[in-house]
This record gives structure tokens, sequence and C-alpha cells, in this order.
């Protein structure tokens, strides 16, 4: 079966993020809109493993880096032939099913802690900048190697939450 990368899927976008505390962690939940095409179906349904990175970043309400490093997050597929399942690793959860609606778990970030309060000080104001991009695949008959951003016309989705503060995130308080 070859793949095909072809033109452009429809617009893809992020939700806004929403920022949370879980135990002591700055947890952030966001998902990609309208991230499936036929094309990219065809390629997770060859077998050939699919990577979504999330890149996620603390910032200043100035736009400037907080104490604390970007953070990646990646979600992979790949499905296998012979049984004809699909294996979801989302990093927290490993997913085993037959079912293509499961796809939706690649294209969300559910809760995911992150960084520390401890990195947010008592005066300033934050927001989290969330992007997605799909790392390169090889097709392993082949070994040609595909750009899947192609998809999203090289342009990697990025979506900002709204600013907030320790005291605001602090309320959002869920125990682990």
């Amino acid at each position: 079966m070859g793949i095909f990368i072809p033109g452009v899927n429809q617009q893809v976008s992020l939700l806004d993020p929403f920022v949370e505390l879980r135990g002591d962690r700055i947890a952030v939940s966001t998902a990609l809109q309208k991230p499936l095409s036929t094309d990219l179906l065809k390629i997770i349904d060859s077998g050939t493993p699919v990577t979504l990175t999330y890149v996620c970043r603390l910032r200043t309400s100035t736009d400037n880096p907080a104490a604390a490093p970007d953070t990646t997050v990646s979600h992979r597929v790949v499905k296998d032939l012979a049984s004809g399942t699909y294996e979801i690793d989302t990093g927290t959860r490993k997913i085993l099913t037959s079912r293509i609606t499961e796809y939706s778990l690649l294209f969300r970030l559910e809760t995911v802690p992150l960084w520390n309060i401890n990195v947010l000080s008592n005066s300033g104001f934050y927001y989290v900048e969330v992007s997605a991009r799909f790392e390169p695949i090889v097709i392993h008959a082949t070994g040609e190697r595909y750009d899947l951003m192609a998809l999203w016309s090289y342009r990697p989705p990025t979506a900002r939450s709204k600013l907030f503060n320790r005291f605001i995130v602090e309320r959002r308080r869920v125990e682990p």
C-alpha cells in the first residue's frame, strides 16, 4: 500500500488552554480542532507510527519566558497490521483498541501536569502557550521520509490561555 502525502488539510486550530493546579503542579488541558484528514487516517492505517508533539510554554504577561523550561508532551499512535489494533500512547496512558474513535486521544492534552507552582511569583501574571506539531515519519518499506506538517500547511496550531496569577490557579486546585 503506497502512502501519498497530499495537499493541505482544512484549517487546524487548538482550543485555548485551560490551566489548573493538580497537587502542586500547574496542569494544562487543550484539544486540537479539525486535526484529521483522510490522508492522515490512511497513514495511520498503514501501520506507520505517527507522533504528535505538543510544546507548552509558560510565559509572563509581558511575553517573557517564566522561570520554567518549555515542556514537550508527545502522543503516539501505531497500528498493528496483524491484529488490526491501534496502540495509542499519551505518555500518561497507553490504550490498545480496534476502534477508530479512540484517535481523539492523540489530539487532546488532558490535565497534563507540567510545572511546579513555585515557579509563579505572588505578584506576576502569566499565560500558557501550547503549539502542536507532527514529527516526520519514515516509511519502513521504502525508507522515504515525509513531513506530516504538510497536512497542516506547515503551520503548527498555537493557542494561549487566559492570563492568570498564582492566586487564580491555586483556586483551581484539584487533588490528584
